[in-house]
């Protein structure tokens, strides 16, 4: 054990180049946050133009590197369970499944992007959120509503996109922590620019154990990013990951202990972006390949055996031209192929399986005094299912003094699809080749101001999902026969002053099974967090509070309302190393995400980072 940990410690201080982009800022610079303005972020996911949220009439939020950092997580999903709209579950101790649900909508109805690339599983259309790293993430997106007309396929209750750092500076940094159920874990970030190239790696090495016996989780990660200014407004980049997790499953699928059983997965992705700039022209294309496997294996159950591969081919490109000051239109074309081979022990899996679609689509912008409209269309054609046509229009009107307006209204409405998934389709004896996409129409309102160092958010929604894709007992087969309406409320508060970001949020949601007249199950009625986030120069500290009320799992059990805190913090010695330290579940709090899943109890782990800047 004592050589496992040494081996971490030389590869972080060997690699020289390391953690949390996240958190290479100066030490000696000026930390304050400045007060917050609603032009201020500029986003890339909820239009074809990047553009502030100011100007898009949707529900955004931005977690950013400064935010990352001085919470200390090293996994994306304590990120996004402070977030309006978002229920997470997981299935007990971190590298157990964790699922998101948007806005009601099912895990596979969210599209979950890398850069643009596309990460959800091909074979069951999900994307496990549970190993998912912070390392060198410049910000994380949530985008909120139905994006199909833009991204096509999942996007129905809204789109996360994690957008890796760029950079823009020498700097390196290492991060070293140890805690509670022999945690451990090396984090590593850095970026550095030479002459027209840039370059940025990043990635982890993570051990620890959970709860029980066999109940581990090991990681280990690396991400490369490369780019060029090729001159005259153009960019050529390269992205690069891989990672491979294995996970200790204690209990077999009868509920009895398993010491033995192991689950592994690998990945890679490669793209080559391309961005420019012509006039009043930009363009931007970007060719992707992401393969994954999942292993399930049990030396003393051969029965347990299982594994799947799954890839997935990407290219998009497109064409925005501004036209004037007040208005552009963009245009697109994307492909995708997808492919799924799978076996077990109990007979035939996947053989090979795969579908393509091809799409092309559009967006416009126009403004004009304190009005602001959006429309964009998308049409979709896929090899197994046919095609789908996508809309989307929305408007943001400001309101008070034009000159400085301190509030705006908007409103949305949307079409969106999600297509059945190469196990849906193809699975022997459990697929149904002639399944229809899942289709969405979501509706949202909402206002939002700003008074001093404050703004607040209350945001009105409703999605209306037909054609759901639900096995049939008596058929023995899926059909789209699962009709289901979410609708909610959302509001929010934060506030940036001195050295202080506090933000309030909380969700009201409401959901139904238009067949059985039941709520959909792991979605809260009500959720709310508390983040309050102090950031100095000799230092940062955080603390969240998130409270989850009760909810209905499946087989109709009901699971109580919990509530969690967690604490972190970060001392400077000088302008090199930092101390820090964290307590997850600082309570102790004894609680289910899932049923029969408990979830870990209190963690403490705590570290030492250097960083460096050339």
């Amino acid at each position: 054990m004592r050589s496992r940990l040494a081996a971490l410690v030389a590869a972080g201080l060997l690699g020289g180049w390391s953690p949390l982009a996240a958190q290479t800022s100066d030490p000696g610079a000026d930390t304050t946050p400045p007060p917050p303005a609603f032009a201020e972020t500029v986003v890339v996911t909820a239009t074809l133009a990047p553009a502030p949220v100011s100007e898009i009439p949707a529900s955004v939020d931005v977690v950013d590197a400064r935010e990352i950092a001085a919470r200390g997580v090293d996994l994306v999903i304590d990120l996004l369970r402070t977030l309006p709209g978002l229920a997470l579950t997981q299935s007990g101790s971190p590298g157990k499944v964790a699922s998101l649900f948007t806005r009601g909508t099912s895990s596979a109805q969210t599209l979950v992007l890398l850069d643009g690339v596309v990460l959800n599983d091909p074979v069951l259309g999900a994307f496990d959120w549970s190993g998912e790293a912070t390392d060198g993430l410049e910000r994380v997106e949530v985008v909120r509503g139905p994006f199909s007309a833009l991204w096509g396929s999942s996007a129905v209750g809204g789109v996360v996109q994690l957008v890796t750092h760029r950079a823009e500076r020498g700097e390196a940094a290492v991060r070293l922590e140890a805690g509670a159920r022999d945690f451990r874990r090396v984090g590593l970030a850095a970026g550095a620019p030479f002459g027209r190239f840039d370059l940025d790696v990043a990635g982890h090495l993570r051990r620890g154990e959970g709860e029980v016996e066999n109940d581990f989780f090991d990681s280990d990660e690396g991400r490369l990013r490369l780019g060029l200014d090729a001159g005259e407004g153009w960019r050529l980049g390269l992205l690069a990951r891989a990672g491979a997790a294995t996970v200790g499953v204690p209990y077999d699928f009868l509920g009895q202990p398993a010491p033995q059983r192991r689950q592994e997965s690998r990945s890679r992705l490669a793209a080559l972006p391309v961005e420019g700039l012509a006039g009043d022209w930009r363009f931007e294309a970007q060719a992707a390949v992401h393969a994954a496997a999942l292993d399930l294996a049990d030396p003393g159950d051969p029965f347990a055996a299982s594994s799947t591969d799954t890839r997935r081919e990407q290219a998009r490109a497109v064409a925005t031209r501004r036209l004037g000051d007040d208005a552009w239109v963009a245009g697109g074309v994307e492909w995708q192929g997808e492919t799924a081979t799978t076996a077990g022990a109990f007979g035939p899996g996947l053989d090979d399986a795969r579908q393509t679609t091809r799409a092309l689509f559009a967006q416009g912008s126009w403004a004009r005094g304190r009005w602001r409209l959006d429309a964009g269309a998308r049409r979709d054609d896929n090899s197994a299912f046919g095609g789908e046509t996508s809309l989307k229009a929305g408007a943001v009107v400001a309101l008070g003094r034009s000159s400085d307006p301190r509030a705006r209204l908007r409103a949305s409405w949307g079409q969106s699809f999600r297509a059945p998934a190469l196990g849906d389709l193809y699975y022997p004896g459990f697929g149904n080749p002639d399944l229809r996409p899942e289709r969405g129409e979501s509706y949202e309102l909402g206002v939002e101001g700003e008074r001093g160092f404050w703004t607040a958010r209350l945001t009105g929604f409703e999605n209306l999902l037909e054609d759901q894709i639900q096995f049939d007992l008596l058929r023995g087969l899926p059909y789209n026969i699962g009709r289901a309406r979410a609708r909610g409320v959302e509001g929010l508060v934060e506030g940036r002053f001195a050295a202080w970001r506090l933000r309030a949020e909380a969700t009201r949601l409401d959901t139904e099974d238009r067949a059985t007249g039941e709520p959909l199950p792991r979605r809260p009625e009500q959720s709310a967090s508390l983040l309050a986030v102090w950031s100095g120069r000799r230092g940062d500290a955080a603390a969240t509070l998130a409270w989850v009320g009760a909810r209905t799992d499946v087989g109709s059990v009901r699971l109580a309302g919990y509530a969690t805190l967690d604490l972190a913090g970060s001392w400077r010695l000088g302008e090199r190393f930092a101390l820090f330290a964290r307590l997850a579940n600082a309570l102790d709090r004894d609680y289910q995400e899932a049923a029969g899943f408990p979830a870990p109890g209190r963690g403490v782990a705590a570290g030492v980072s250097f960083r460096s800047r050339r």
